[in-house]
């Protein structure tokens, strides 16, 4: 399966998001009291009210596979999920792609509000917006609820170049793009030396060899490259605190660049 060996981002997403808690590197969270649940659930709550469909919908996890989602965005790093806001049968719902133990059969799945941005585990929400028009958020709905009748699978080859499976921001990014026939277009990020040193070791660790292929700088879409777009504003967002990090970072050990 030479595929999932094509660059790090895709190989580590994967060891993180299906590694349910077990990982070395992760520290147990302080549970929250049901005072500070019942105060962040009060904060939300304007986030709730602020969300239109077509708005993008942005969170991060208190947990390492977040931290590392969140750390290759490059611009800023804020978030580690994303997701599109949708109405069905009037009920709001989130659409998005993930992976690991909370989407193991790895289709495209929608979620009501609450569920996406339950402070019970997420430290980070925010609501962005693109400037599209009713026509093109027609458009939208239509290819969101075409991917989604068609159980999309989450792509864990993270491949720009395919559209039968799309990681979270890839589904986003060419649903807006082909909504708006390319009015509204993203830009990519790409793998740097310092993200492949942070990170490799990790990859060592769990006995997954790299292709020659690693080496190569590669593009890829970020959750910031979704909302730090002319085209898009933010509306709300609501910080509680910081990820949880790893107690510490492997190093680039016994690597060939």
């Amino acid at each position: 399966m030479t595929k999932i060996f094509f660059f790090i981002l895709p190989v580590l997403i994967a060891l993180s998001c299906t590694n349910n808690g077990q990982n070395e590197h992760t520290i147990t969270s302080f549970p929250l009291t049901e005072a500070m649940l019942s105060e962040r659930w009060k904060a939300i709550t304007p986030i709730k009210d602020s969300i239109r469909e077509g708005d993008l919908i942005l969170r991060c996890g208190n947990d390492y596979a977040s931290y590392t989602l969140r750390d290759f965005s490059q611009q800023e790093k804020l978030y580690s999920h994303s997701g599109i806001a949708l109405m069905s049968d009037d009920v709001m719902y989130v659409y998005s792609n993930m992976a690991g133990d909370l989407n193991p059969n790895e289709i495209m799945r929608r979620d009501n509000i609450d569920s996406f941005i339950s402070p019970v585990n997420n430290i980070a929400m925010g609501v962005y917006r693109y400037d599209i028009n009713k026509e093109e958020l027609q458009r939208l709905k239509t290819i969101v609820n075409d991917y989604y009748a068609s159980k999309l699978q989450f792509d864990m080859n993270f491949d720009l170049a395919t559209n039968n499976k799309m990681y979270c921001a890839e589904m986003i990014a060419k649903a807006v793009e082909q909504a708006t026939e390319k009015r509204i277009v993203f830009s990519k990020s790409l793998i740097t030396p310092g993200l492949k040193e942070k990170y490799l070791k990790k990859l060592l660790e769990k006995k997954i060899i790299p292709s020659a292929k690693v080496a190569d700088q590669r593009e890829y879409l970020a959750v910031d490259n979704l909302y730090l777009n002319p085209h898009c504003r933010e509306v709300k967002k609501i910080i509680f605190g910081n990820p949880q990090m790893p107690i510490k970072f492997p190093t680039p050990e016994n690597y060939q660049h």
